[in-house]
């Protein structure tokens, strides 16, 4: 869930409410006025945040926006394209007539952070994704299911949040029907899937088709708050329980009866993004979107491997300090083995998850001068069908809704991860990785809304890759086995960066992609087909990570190098979170300027 759960988080989710009825009408711009430059601006991005709730209910639930809430939308019809598509340019206009010049330092963050962002969305809309709205890895299906169970940020706490979900449910219908007309154009256009990725992707649609106690839509059922009492409460497990049974399960048995008999014939053989109409320019936008970079993805093909080279000669060298004769696969295989190394049984896993979010937290302050209000609850979790869950997944909560965010720990995975593999993991998915990312972004209530509840990929997956190499100045990382796996996590994301770049630009085929895969990393074939498979199904994703992380790497190194003795890493910690996420040259100029203005 990591990553479908990551777009949810950040408030990334593009749907709209256009299919649902008509698009909503957004508000008249206010008449023309003598007002400060700033003020012109604030009116602007305000009214751009406002509108785009209205057309991204999803979004709206991280900011406390109640107004769509008995909405899904659907991203993928041409009514939302279209709606959506007009309002980014109308904004971008509006925002190109107000002065930059004689705007404040953050105010001039606001300004260059909603251009980029204006500039990305509207060079997106050449590129038709809603024609291939199907993996299994990410997309509505699998949000609909995480949405369904009641966990993270769609609570089911009383009975309008119920009937606000069976109003949702019904534009899941609405949302399935559009997705098997956009394929069946994208079959007559020449955009379809790779035939691998909807074979990974009928297995998961058939599992949330099943009518069964443990599919995910029936949670809610038992899990109905004590509040809700009769004669409501028969009344809504009723309404609930024909709508799974009528409405859900039929959608999603439609869609995989679809993929499997008329789809998946016809579904292509190659996986590169590059051999459709537009596909190169396509992965050049979506590596400049994901990696918020202006390398080519050859400048980043080249990067990646120079980085393996580095991580490798990194795991060599602590392996000779352990000592160890093998290579990383047997050392690695040894972790695995050694009880000491290894959870007996889930609750042993979830015991230590506990105790790590305990010991980080104090910590913290020797790293961190600020760290969030808002509390992360750990909680076990059983995944929603996708291809290979992740041990931990984190979901943020709304800042004002009173609840904490959400580790998520999948506890059936426990023989398969050995302790130094869930410290690395912890300090990336929950503290000091995404939880004080986000939760101190969405805590900074004097920021635009659009910067406290949008996201950027490379900003976000690069700290939370950057925050899991701090454990030893955390004090954990003590001993070599932690160590290892701590650059293991390294090394998972700049291979990334060769193997995504090698699928969509550089001809590799899905067997050159696990070959190499295995050749560099201690992996088995399992998570090694859905390593590879994500990449194919989610082109530019996989770079984020990589890219975001050697950023933040070079510009500590850049702050230490200039400051010498003057460095704070708390002050330089606090100047990169504390304005939110953005693109990374708008960040590099931010910390440039930091640099310069310290005593």
């Amino acid at each position: 869930m990591a990553r479908f759960s990551h777009l949810i988080a950040l408030g990334l989710v593009h749907v709209g409410l256009a299919a649902c009825g008509a698009a909503p009408t957004p508000p008249p711009p206010a008449p023309p006025q003598s007002v400060a430059p700033r003020e012109q601006l604030t009116r602007v991005v305000e009214r751009y945040w406002d509108e785009y709730l209205l057309l991204n209910p999803l979004a709206s639930r991280i900011g406390g926006d109640a107004r769509s809430a008995a909405h899904l939308g659907i991203v993928i019809s041409p009514q939302y394209l279209a709606d959506s598509l007009a309002m980014e340019r109308r904004f971008m206009a509006e925002i190109l007539a107000v002065p930059r010049a004689s705007q404040d330092a953050q105010a001039g963050l606001t300004y260059d952070i909603f251009i980029r962002e204006r500039e990305l969305a509207i060079a997106g809309f050449a590129y038709p994704a809603e024609l291939m709205p199907v993996n299994a890895f990410d997309g509505m299906p699998l949000q609909f299911a995480q949405l369904g169970s009641g966990s993270g940020q769609q609570a089911f706490s009383s009975a309008k949040d119920y009937e606000n979900w069976l109003e949702r449910i019904d534009d899941y219908v609405t949302w399935t029907n559009q997705a098997i007309v956009n394929m069946r154009a994208g079959m007559r256009r020449g955009y379809t899937l790779p035939r691998v990725i909807v074979e990974k992707a009928l297995p998961v649609l058939a599992g949330l088709a099943d009518d069964t106690s443990a599919n995910p839509f029936y949670r809610p059922l038992r899990a109905m708050p004590q509040i809700i009492v009769d004669p409501e409460r028969t009344r809504l497990a009723t309404r609930l329980t024909a709508a799974i049974r009528d409405k859900v399960l039929p959608s999603y048995r439609e869609l995989h009866e679809f993929l499997r008999g008329e789809y998946l014939p016809r579904a292509r053989n190659s996986v590169a993004l590059s051999v459709l109409p537009l596909g190169e320019s396509w992965y050049a936008y979506l590596v400049k979107k994901e990696a918020s970079t202006s390398l080519t993805p050859a400048e980043i093909h080249r990067l990646g491997l120079a980085e393996v080279d580095r991580m490798h000669a990194r795991l060599q060298s602590l392996l000779a300090e352990v000592p160890f004769a093998g290579n990383a696969q047997g050392y690695l295989e040894l972790l695995r083995r050694d009880p000491r190394f290894s959870y007996a049984n889930p609750e042993a896993l979830l015991n230590v998850v506990n105790d790590l979010k305990t010991e980080v937290e104090l910590a913290s302050p020797v790293l961190f001068g600020s760290v969030p209000q808002t509390d992360v609850e750990i909680r076990t979790w059983s995944g929603f069908g996708e291809a290979l869950p992740p041990l931990l997944s984190y979901v943020s909560t709304s800042p004002d809704s009173g609840h904490p965010a959400v580790l998520f720990v999948d506890t059936a995975a426990y023989a398969a991860n050995s302790v130094g593999a869930v410290q690395s993991l912890f300090l990336r998915e929950a503290v000091p990785g995404r939880h004080y990312q986000r939760a101190l972004q969405q805590e900074r209530g004097n920021l635009p809304r659009f910067r406290r509840f949008g996201g950027v990929a490379a900003f976000s997956e690069g700290w939370d890759l950057y925050a899991a190499t701090l454990g030893e100045e955390l004090g954990l990382n003590r001993d070599p086995e932690a160590k290892f796996e701590s650059l293991l996590d390294q090394l998972r994301c700049v291979l990334g960066l060769v193997i995504d770049t090698g699928l969509h630009s550089q001809g590799w085929t899905r067997q050159q992609a696990l070959d190499y895969l295995h050749a560099q990393m201690p992996i088995d074939d399992s998570a090694a087909d859905a390593a590879v498979d994500r990449d194919i199904a989610l082109p530019g994703e996989a770079l984020a990570c990589g890219i975001g992380e050697l950023k933040l790497q070079a510009l500590r190194a850049r702050a230490q190098q200039a400051l010498g003795a003057r460095f704070d890493i708390r002050a330089f910690h606090s100047a990169v979170l504390e304005d939110g996420a953005m693109p990374l040259d708008i960040l590099e100029a931010k910390i440039n300027r930091w640099i310069a203005a310290q005593p």
